[in-house]
């Protein structure tokens, strides 16, 4: 047996363990990231001597940080990609899932419909968040959806087939970029895509999930035959194939395998929709069970009894009256008994600030909460963004905690639009949602919105602290948030002092939308004065968003403004910061960054001088937030008693040094190993 030559490498700072499989172009591993302790996945592209053109690399990373950047509940993330210093080899990481992938499922025959159309709706959501980027897939097919130890579905392989494209040899002539079995007319025929391009794969997907097998053949060797399918025929209607497929889940499938780009749907999210529609998803009403009938039936069978003990004279025939109605109203009794309590309602102390300790849930409250969702019951998180990565991994560990309690929740993206986020708002009711948590972006716009949820007796959550709660629960971290602007701006001025002898022209990049977070650029700011009160804080700008900060500080170069400090309330607005310096060419020895969230990125960049200098780590507090919010929703729907106001926690800065104190602390198993060694002695 030929050993493979990557098993035991370390390509950059992944350690390669087993390899997990291959497809076509790439091979993917399981491997060990070094510098955080964590197993990822490894797509490794062996490259030819082509392909190690200035050219390519330039291509590579173009199309790698479009991929990485596509942040969403269900697409697999990125944590890094490369060409590795020998350069035989480029490779992305990956978060490692366990679930096996939707090609796993489909192996054993078609799914059952309802369940379908659930995980064809999750990675159709990561799919409508790729096409709102510009981002093509191009690759559609089972295998590259994955699955997690829960069963939600994450669609991964985005651009891999334009990464290895052109005049790269990966790319055989003659070979068809792409699978066949699964790819559009107009793919086929090599024009120009769209995302309905992808809206028509989807509809293959949809099809093999439902039937069992793909429209015009997956396996068969014969690839014309399957082209030319494509290209001329429908498909046999997918309940010729498995009945229980209703008509009209018959008529999305047919509409968005159209021959015709035109004739499909333009938007994946409304195909998941109708989809939906079609198998009669609806949220349950969680009446009570129904037990009149039962008790009239016993009732008569009481009148009964009395009429023939009246007519009877003998005692025997009374006492035997007397046990039979006794065993029947007993029997009533009994069945009132067994009548489900009616759900309290919640009880919300306005004014009262508590911590995360009081919005834990009892298991009273739980099974409440429960029951308030019934089967198809759901909580909604009306998202601000899914575009960074503190929004997607809060998203992630809030369906965590959901799951755990078995709770249904789904995501509603804003995409950073407070009018989009009213939109989302009344899609969420109008789908039934049972509860809503949101992170607010503008609560006078929302207001009225707000005001008609409450009357509807909509139980609320939100991240940020509006001055109406609705009758809900804030996860406020008005003084937090402040006190993080504080930290991160003191830690400038410490720096500041230290290494340009307090002297600096600062730019602070906000978001003046959202009241919450100006209260961190006042940190920022007070915080930087208070240290080093000689610095030039030139203004406060609009950041927040990657365009955002890209956009302003392009502006104020463009402008002639001259800067050599950037504080910034996140993390995600400072990228675009970098990506602004990098094209003016001002070096990252000209303008250091101070920020907030310590996402891998900004970790990566401290860690290598690459103008970020520290950022506030959130990793503890983010989840905390995240495991509030379904706490506090599980008390409200389950009609606990809670706090108008949960405190959120304050994070850690993290620095080069915390970053090397981190990579030389002994793992988990070194930990044990040596407490087993010491305990030993």
């Amino acid at each position: 047996m030929v050993q493979d030559p990557f098993l035991g490498r370390v390509i950059n700072e992944f350690e390669v363990i087993e390899r997990l499989g291959r497809g076509g172009m790439a091979t993917v591993y399981r491997a060990r990231q070094q510098s955080v302790n964590r197993d990822v996945a490894l797509k490794i592209i062996e490259l030819h001597e082509d392909d190690q053109s200035e050219e390519f690399r330039r291509r590579f990373k173009q199309e790698a940080e479009v991929i990485a950047s596509l942040e969403h509940i269900h697409i697999l993330p990125i944590y890094s990609y490369g060409i590795a210093d020998e350069d035989d080899v480029a490779y992305l990481a990956m978060r490692l899932l366990r679930g096996g992938s939707l090609n796993d499922i489909l192996r054993h025959g078609a799914m059952e419909v309802a369940r379908a159309v659930q995980l064809f709706g999750e990675f159709s959501r990561g799919l409508a968040h790729a096409h709102s980027k510009g981002v093509i897939h191009r690759d559609l097919k089972p295998s590259n959806i994955l699955l997690d130890d829960n069963g939600h579905a994450y669609l991964t392989d985005f651009g891999l087939a334009k990464l290895t494209e052109g005049d790269s040899n990966l790319t055989k002539t003659g070979n068809v970029v792409g699978t066949p079995a699964y790819m559009s007319p107009e793919q086929l025929r090599g024009e120009v895509l769209d995302h309905r391009s992808d809206v028509y794969s989807a509809g293959v997907m949809l099809y093999h999930m439902l039937t069992g097998q793909a429209p015009f053949g997956g396996s068969s060797s014969d690839v014309v035959a399957v082209i030319y399918s494509h290209l001329e025929k429908m498909p046999e209607p997918p309940s010729t194939i498995n009945p229980e497929v209703p008509p009209l889940l018959d008529a999305v499938v047919m509409r968005a395998m159209a021959k015709d780009p035109d004739e499909r749907y333009d938007n994946i999210g409304d195909m998941a929709r109708e989809a939906k529609a079609a198998v009669g998803l609806s949220v349950s009403t969680t009446s009570y069970p129904a037990v009149a009938p039962t008790l009239a039936q016993r009732r008569a069978h009481i009148s009964s009894f009395k009429s023939f003990a009246g007519q009877s004279r003998n005692r025997l025939w009374g006492y035997l009256f007397v046990l039979v109605a006794i065993a029947i109203i007993g029997g009533a009794l009994i069945a009132l008994s067994n009548i489900e309590a009616p759900i309290p309602a919640p009880t919300v102390l306005a004014g009262e600030i508590g911590t995360a300790e009081d919005a834990i849930p009892t298991e009273e409250e739980l099974a409440n909460a429960r029951r308030k969702l019934g089967s198809d019951g759901f909580i909604a998180y009306v998202a601000c963004t899914q575009d960074s990565e503190y929004h997607a991994r809060q998203i992630r560990e809030m369906r965590d905690f959901a799951t755990n309690y078995g709770f249904n929740f789904r995501v509603y993206d804003s995409e950073a639009d407070e009018y989009n986020q009213l939109t989302q708002i009344e899609r969420a009711r109008t789908d039934g949602a049972i509860g809503l948590i949101i992170c607010i972006l503008n609560e006078e716009l929302l207001s009225e919105s707000l005001a008609d949820a409450q009357q509807s007796g909509i139980p609320m959550v939100f991240f940020g602290d509006p001055p109406d709660k609705y009758g809900g629960v804030a996860l406020s971290s008005r003084n937090v948030d402040y006190q993080m602007g504080r930290l991160v701006g003191e830690y400038a001025g410490e720096y500041i002092n230290e290494h340009m002898d307090g002297q600096a022209d600062a730019i602070i990049l906000d978001f003046p939308d959202l009241e919450i977070i100006v209260e961190r650029a006042n940190g920022l700011e007070e915080g930087v004065l208070a240290v080093a009160p000689e610095v030039n804080i030139i203004g406060r700008y609009l950041g927040a968003l990657r365009d955002n900060g890209y956009n302003t500080v392009q502006n104020l170069l463009d402008d002639g403004v001259e800067f050599n400090v950037i504080l910034s309330i996140n993390d995600a607005g400072a990228f675009g910061a970098v990506e602004a310096l990098e094209e003016a060419n001002i070096g990252p020895d000209e303008v250091r960054i101070f920020s907030v969230d310590a996402e891998q990125l900004a970790r990566q960049y401290i860690q290598d001088d690459y103008y970020f200098v520290a950022s506030l780590g959130l990793d503890a507090s983010r989840r905390q937030g995240a495991q509030d919010a379904i706490n506090a929703m599980a008390k409200l729907l389950g009609g606990g008693t809670i706090p108008e106001q949960i405190e959120q926690i304050v994070g850690a800065m993290v620095d080069k040094a915390t970053l090397l104190s981190e990579a030389e602390a002994p793992t988990e198993a070194e930990a044990e190993a040596t407490e087993a060694v010491t305990s030993d002695e």
